[in-house]
């Protein structure tokens, strides 16, 4: 498929692996991977509003937080969280009206995915023998196409393990609210996205979706890859971090 990483060898269950932040400590970490992308590395956010660079809003509180890290260096990579309903509302329809209103059954089954980034150090990480084949302009275009490859591949287990989490807690529709690009490449991995309003500028154009909890999970993208869903943080193994990040 077209943003699966290049080999087996680098596939991303043998590369990565994702945690739900459950605790204050990994939550400041996950607030921190959203101020370097949408503060320092987009400007999508001011970053005079978060002096202690963590990038929080008033919909943390309802959210469940997601991470991704490089299994063998213990860097952090990127970042989504799901964000639960509140006074009949989520995130994206303070942009953009739904065609059909959300029911408040809908609403105490869905959850909307959002603030989904991968830091731009995630590049380090691609195949070194890519890199080092990058030497004219054939290989430069074929070392880009690895880079995007593998911040889709992250981005896909972070959704993954959302997924996973969606149907563990009864919830069986998420919101999305997307640029048409990356609508486009869920659109081309069979996912059966459902528009819900009309585009909205926000950021640039964007468009809501409803995806299909139990549609998702039946993907055949996850038959060969991202089959370790997620870790809880408080679960990790301290001495094992250790060890790794010393490597």
């Amino acid at each position: 498929m077209e943003f699966h990483l290049i080999s087996e060898k680098h596939s991303f269950d043998s590369c990565f692996e994702v945690f739900l932040a459950d605790t204050p400590e990994s939550k400041l970490i996950h607030y921190n991977l959203r101020y370097q992308v949408y503060c320092d590395e987009m400007g999508f956010e001011d970053k005079d509003k978060f002096p202690d660079q963590m990038e929080i809003d008033d919909w943390d509180s309802q959210s469940a937080h997601f991470m991704v890290r490089h299994t063998h260096t213990g860097q952090w990579l990127g970042a989504l969280r799901l964000v639960s309903q509140v006074s009949s509302a989520f995130p994206f329809e303070t942009k953009c009206v739904p065609t059909t209103p959300i029911t408040p059954d809908q609403y105490q089954h869905s959850m909307e995915l959002s603030r989904l980034c991968v830091l731009r150090e995630a590049r380090r990480f691609a195949p070194r023998s890519f890199a080092e084949q990058a030497s004219d302009e054939t290989s430069n275009i074929r070392y880009l196409s690895t880079l995007r490859n593998q911040n889709r591949s992250i981005m896909w287990g972070l959704i993954r393990a959302a997924v996973v989490y969606s149907s563990q807690n009864d919830i069986t529709q998420m919101y999305f609210l997307v640029a048409p690009a990356l609508a486009l490449a869920v659109k081309k991995e069979g996912f059966a996205m459902r528009q819900v309003a009309e585009a909205c500028d926000h950021r640039g154009q964007r468009i809501p979706y409803s995806l299909d909890v139990a549609d998702v999970l039946a993907n055949s993208l996850w038959e060969t890859d991202y089959r370790f869903e997620y870790r809880r943080y408080s679960e990790m193994d301290e001495s094992n971090v250790d060890k790794r990040q010393r490597a």
